[in-house]
């Protein structure tokens, strides 16, 4: 279950109720395709997915393992097309129900202060994801990354307990983390310390404890002093690091991302930022029992 939908069994049944009552909700007012129904809905034995733990395997599954929609369909008895359609309308569902239970990511920089006041640390790091090369010539120039690939981006912000309390909106390749930023100014609480890597020099917020590694100067060497520094702050970093490859668990923000719908490449990492915040949030759950 683990390597198939990255979840447990306890946190696949701790999300099942509330998948159901979002699916449950939108089934009973519109159609597979969003259409008004017309007349009563009934879960019929003769669809590809008849029962609520179907639905959430197959989403889950494909998040989790990003294999090809003609692969993925066959594996549950449907066509590409089909299987296209199932993936966008559970996405809402999950969307949904990691709204519902308070997991998802805060996307406005504005709220950060009101969510980290609790906070005497927070993390601070870029994420970056391949994508497919684009066929016009000016989103190619633009997704290109400078390192031999294409590729949209993401800043995040994340506590010491791993979870992601900020995300960025995604951002195009070439795009540099700091720039993010600077269109997305955070205030942060007075005194916090805030822990960011060299690629966000220059942006210190006001009131906030920064802590960076020192950058090598041209021709120099760093001193013993700035180097034992430097190792302190990347043991304490290394949480952020950790934080993404929890969402990074969904290979869909891992591998070359190959949809080419509209705003999905933002929202399967909006979902992954979900998923991973539940799994944590379980893993809490499980160690004060």
């Amino acid at each position: 279950m683990l390597s198939l939908t990255g979840f447990t069994p306890q946190e696949f049944e701790a999300f099942v109720p509330t998948f159901e009552y979002h699916w449950n909700e939108y089934y009973s007012r519109f159609t597979l395709k969003g259409k008004p129904r017309q007349r009563i809905s009934y879960n019929r034995r003769s669809s590809q997915l008849p029962l609520i733990r179907d639905k959430l395997l197959f989403i889950l599954s494909y998040l989790k393992n990003n294999p090809l929609q003609e692969y993925h369909g066959a594996t549950y008895g449907m066509t590409q097309p089909q299987c296209n359609e199932w993936v966008h309308r559970l996405s809402d569902m999950l969307l949904k129900s990691l709204k519902t239970l308070e997991e998802l990511p805060d996307r406005n920089h504005l709220r950060v202060k009101y969510l980290t006041r609790q906070c005497s640390d927070i993390l601070l790091d870029g994420t970056e994801r391949p994508v497919e090369r684009p066929r016009d010539p000016d989103r190619q120039k633009s997704r290109y990354s400078g390192k031999k690939t294409h590729s949209v981006k993401n800043d995040l912000l994340c506590t010491p307990d791993k979870r992601i309390l900020w995300l960025s909106k995604t951002c195009e390749g070439h795009v540099h983390d700091k720039k993010i930023m600077d269109a997305q100014p955070l205030t942060l609480p007075t005194g916090i310390t805030l822990w960011q890597d060299t690629g966000f020099l220059g942006h210190p917020p006001e009131n906030v404890n920064v802590k960076m590694p020192a950058k090598k100067p041209k021709g120099k060497e760093l001193t013993d002093v700035q180097k034992e520094g430097n190792r302190k702050i990347s043991s304490f970093r290394i949480l952020v690091e950790h934080a993404i490859g929890g969402v990074k668990k969904c290979r869909i923000v891992k591998d070359r991302f190959r949809c080419r719908k509209f705003g999905f490449d933002d929202l399967v990492m909006l979902i992954a930022c979900g998923l991973h915040n539940f799994r944590v949030t379980m893993s809490l759950c499980l160690k004060h029992i």
